[in-house]
């Protein structure tokens, strides 16, 4: 725990400088998607790696006259052909933007106009068509509503005042809101730093009053909401992403404290209850106390309405928005969770999605594993397990809905999912805010990845492309360096892997034992196993 304690104590002294150098540096190194001489769905088609049957295609960006700066969430108004986009304008204040576009037709196919609806705005996030079906916009410092009239803001009012904001010492300032069922409001009310001080003296934390989700009742008469709130949910960093499924569950991905440790520590996916409290800044992944001398019984994680992780996430992926697909355009993904991976280390910049239950659970399991992006000059992803510290007994498999999103030089741009909405023809709308642009998954031929890959398709009895090859590199290199360098040095009949062994291949006998199999953080499904084993067959 001491080292734990040391990693916070440097994240706390360079905190501030580099904070500012790095949204320097976001500001001023904005980048620009480069389409395929290809289409995905009627859109430019984007070299960046999707599930099988999707594409990704460029909606809008400078490329299209949309000049955003640093957009962040969007909102499709029905039978209308028009999109709404918040943009932060950076992170100062009094920069954000709120763009109306425009577009001839529903598909989104082509740009007809595009507005700037207002200027000046406080750092604008959220947006959400209200139960009334008017306009509400989360700024730092409130929550608005208005009515869209032509290209013009019309009834626009304050329906939330006096977040908690305070200009240039600020950290986590942004807006993100849900209506519960019956009109309620949960609004996010971020935390002013990273850890409330624990890395210095201080041993207690003052943000934990205010910091967290707030709980507006609504007022039926007046179509208004108490200016009073009571603290829904405490112990939470920062939850812009928030969501509501039609049960009534509610779901907050945490962004937890940043740790320098590139291992942790992992984020959250919290289930939120009235009155619980989540852990910040005293706890990490489950129960683990970040310092040391803390009163336990009154703020640690032993407290009686402590609350732990529902599941963890990999660590820094930075979960930025949350969202049930329902949809009928993209099948493999009806009725599961989708969450946008912000993170910029080799973890992020990614959109996954969680089977969940009838209630919206994600489904957990024992074993969790994710890709890691590979490092210049490397190009091969690698797979690893979720080992948090202090253990987990069951976590949420993800799926990589999004997924080859890596900076590739002259290729692609790093990937940033920000805001996600899924459009009325069913696919999907992605804000990505560093390369400032809007992106749509839709259906369509998957790009495939291949550049600077070895084109070693056929290795003494294996057809060693495909879903097999993508198996074996994930599941195995781990150990296993040679299917990257040099895979026929194991995948040979002399004395590698398609050797035969009793009548089977050792490659068989390594994925099927039941002890001793390989991979050692668990077996695969049988499924993938049969694609692995039927590319053996293949070349018999």
């Amino acid at each position: 725990m001491n080292t734990l304690l040391t990693w916070a104590r440097g994240l706390a002294g360079s905190l501030v400088s580099g904070l500012v150098i790095a949204l320097c540096a976001t500001a001023s190194a904005a980048a620009s998607y480069q389409p395929l001489n290809e289409t995905c769905d009627g859109l430019p088609k984007l070299p960046v790696g999707t599930m099988p049957g999707t594409c990704l295609g460029l909606l809008a960006s400078a490329r299209s006259g949309a000049d955003f700066i640093k957009p962040r969430k969007a909102l499709e108004l029905p039978r209308s052909n028009q999109i709404l986009v918040t943009d932060m304008g950076g992170w100062s204040g009094g920069k954000g933007i709120l763009w109306l576009l425009e577009f001839s037709d529903g598909s989104y196919n082509r740009v007809r106009g595009i507005h700037k609806l207002a200027t000046g705005m406080n750092l604008p996030h959220d947006i959400k068509l209200g139960p009334d079906r008017r306009i509400y916009v989360g700024e730092a410092n409130r929550i608005t509503r208005f009515r869209l009239r032509g290209n013009q803001m019309v009834d626009r009012e304050t329906v939330v005042d006096n977040l908690p904001y305070t200009p240039g010492s600020h950290l986590h300032p942004l807006t993100s809101f849900v209506f519960l069922p019956g009109g309620d409001l949960l609004v996010n009310a971020g935390s002013k730093t990273d850890d409330c001080g624990l890395s210095s003296v201080s041993q207690t934390c003052d943000e934990l009053d205010t910091t967290g989700l707030r709980h507006y009742r609504y007022q039926p008469d007046s179509n208004a909401w108490d200016s009073d709130f009571t603290l829904y949910a405490s112990g939470l960093r920062n939850s812009v992403a928030l969501v509501v499924h039609p049960s009534g569950t509610v779901l907050q991905g945490e962004n937890s404290t940043d740790f320098k440790d590139a291992e942790e520590p992992y984020e959250e996916i919290n289930v939120i209850q009235p009155g619980g409290f989540y852990g910040w800044p005293y706890c990490f992944n489950r129960r683990l106390s970040v310092g040391q001398g803390i009163d336990q019984e009154t703020s640690g994680c032993d407290r009686a309405d402590y609350i732990e992780p529902y599941s963890l996430m990999p660590p820094h992926v930075a979960p930025l928005d949350m969202l049930y697909y329902d949809g009928d355009l993209l099948p493999a993904l009806k009725n599961q969770l989708l969450v946008s991976w912000h993170g910029y280390r080799v973890v992020g910049n990614r959109l996954v999605s969680y089977a969940t239950s009838a209630d919206g659970l994600p489904q957990l399991v024992k074993h969790v594993r994710f890709n890691r992006d590979p490092i210049a000059p490397a190009r091969t992803f690698t797979t690893h397990t979720m080992a948090p510290r202090g253990g987990s007994s069951a976590d949420a498999q993800h799926r990589e809905v999004i997924s080859k999103w890596n900076k590739v030089d002259g290729l692609r741009p790093e990937g940033a999912p920000v805001g996600l909405l899924q459009l009325q023809d069913g696919s999907l709308l992605i804000v990505d805010d560093k390369n400032p642009a809007l992106l749509r998954l839709s259906r369509g031929q998957a790009y495939a990845d291949t550049q600077g890959d070895q084109q070693l398709s056929q290795i003494d009895g294996i057809h060693f492309d495909g879903a097999a090859r993508e198996l074996l590199l994930n599941n195995c290199t781990g150990c296993h360096l040679e299917l990257q360098s040099n895979p026929g040095e194991l995948l040979n009949r002399k004395d590698g892997w398609l050797q035969l062994k009793g009548g089977t291949t050792l490659l068989e006998q390594k994925l099927t034992s039941e002890s001793g199999f390989m991979p050692p953080t668990g077996k695969l499904e049988s499924t993938e196993i049969a694609t692995i084993l039927a590319s053996v067959a293949e070349r018999d």
